[in-house]
């Protein structure tokens, strides 16, 4: 097991290296799974270099196995996987496209800086927001894991009282910072 170095790890996070855009991946397929064998529990996950978080109460002989099914998937048949309807790239997406457009319609001469058209111009950038953020996964945020990655161990969390678990990967192609 490499060692995990906390400085390429910030960078990796930062400047969304391809080790975090795997994860990033993996998550999502991991967590579409999980919803698919445990319905009733509510699932959410972040991603980092060194592996990904799951959060849900579930046990954790589930996690690793569908963990590994989905990098099987994600590598073979099933790539769209990758991409997840209430990702937060969406959310990041649609406040940023949001908030811009209210700030570029309120900026304006009146009449046109009414607040209807505020609202009129949010509202459309939040119905753009939504198929752009799964473009942002598709193309920038996530990336279909390569070969060398694999499934190192699965660790049970516990944060700010929401149970879930580390899954911890390991992916010596992906340790360059644009990989």
């Amino acid at each position: 097991m490499s060692s995990i170095n906390p400085v390429v790890q910030v960078a990796q996070q930062m400047l969304l290296g391809g080790a975090v855009k795997q994860n990033h991946a993996l998550e999502h397929a991991t967590i579409v799974l999980l919803s698919r064998k445990f319905p009733d529990v509510r699932f959410s996950g972040i991603s980092f270099a060194a592996g990904f978080f799951v959060f849900g109460e579930v046990p954790i002989a589930a996690i690793l196995p569908t963990a590994q099914e989905a990098l099987n998937l994600l590598r073979t048949t099933q790539p769209e996987l990758a991409v997840h309807e209430r990702c937060g790239t969406n959310l990041a997406i649609s406040g940023m496209l949001t908030g811009l457009a209210a700030m570029a319609v309120a900026r304006m001469k009146r009449p046109f800086s009414t607040a209807n058209n505020v609202i009129l111009a949010s509202t459309a950038a939040m119905i753009i927001a939504r198929p752009l953020g799964l473009k942002v996964q598709q193309y920038i945020t996530t990336q279909t894991p390569n070969s060398s990655m694999r499934i190192l161990d699965v660790r049970p969390v516990n944060l700010f009282g929401n149970p879930g678990h580390f899954v911890s990967t390991d992916n010596p192609e992906a340790a360059g910072l644009f990989s």
